[in-house]
């Protein structure tokens, strides 16, 4: 005689979380990107802080542009001349920025688009099912993935969109800096400004790794840990 209750019966909690060789993959790739891709951008941000674990000769573009960008800075409050070239500086930036806001909003549009419609998750998952690391086994599932990806992209127009504000206020700052009418104040433009321009920089780089760390995860919501392993 069959239990009634036999299909309402719950596995045991060393049943629920047990892993199959495919979910067990898919979690030790997955930490091991993400891993190495903190541990790049940490060591590439902050290289000065371990400097004393690299080459001597070891130089990067960052603390390269970041030198240059306070240079700059200074260099555009030293006269009112110099005010024209920031402002066309500035400018160059908020184009960039509205570029990039521009692609963020037309990608988070689609993405919403796929993880609202039930038919494309379907497609992904028979794509995801061909992944020769997991055999679709993965410790994830498709609508979890895509939201991971496109988590990226909102935080990476977050960050545009404050790269862009700070960039309007660096605008009026390389004016009023070098006005001799502002030399008596005391407001401490000359160090804001520099503040100003290196965080604007920041952010706006930080959201185009964001913006390439989408590419990769979404690889890895449509196609497998095997693509995610690739990109």
């Amino acid at each position: 005689i069959s239990n009634p209750h036999e299909g309402l019966i719950k596995p045991s909690n060393s049943q629920t979380l047990e892993m199959n060789g495919g979910e067990a993959a898919d979690v030790a790739v997955f930490a091991v990107c993400i891993t190495l891709w903190v541990l790049y951008n940490v060591l590439y941000y902050f290289s000065s802080t371990f400097s004393h674990l690299l080459p001597p000769s070891t130089e990067n573009l960052w603390r390269t542009g970041k030198q240059a960008r306070s240079l700059w800075a200074e260099t555009m409050m030293t006269s009112s001349s110099e005010a024209l070239l920031a402002v066309h500086t500035v400018r160059n930036l908020l184009i960039s920025v509205a570029w990039f806001a521009a692609a963020d909003s037309a990608l988070i549009v689609s993405m919403l688009n796929i993880l609202t419609n039930p038919s494309s998750i379907a497609q992904i998952e028979e794509y995801s099912s061909n992944d020769p690391i997991t055999h679709g086994d993965s410790f994830m599932s498709v609508p979890v993935k895509i939201s991971l990806a496109l988590s990226t992209l909102f935080i990476s127009l977050l960050l545009f969109v404050q790269s862009a504000r700070m960039a309007v206020h660096l605008g009026f700052l390389v004016r009023v800096v070098p006005d001799s009418a502002m030399s008596n104040t005391k407001v401490p433009f000359r160090q804001f400004t520099v503040v100003l321009t290196q965080r604007m920089n920041f952010q706006f780089s930080i959201g185009v790794r964001l913006l390439f760390a989408f590419v990769p995860l979404t690889f890895y919501a449509m196609l497998g840990t095997l693509a995610l392993l690739i990109s």
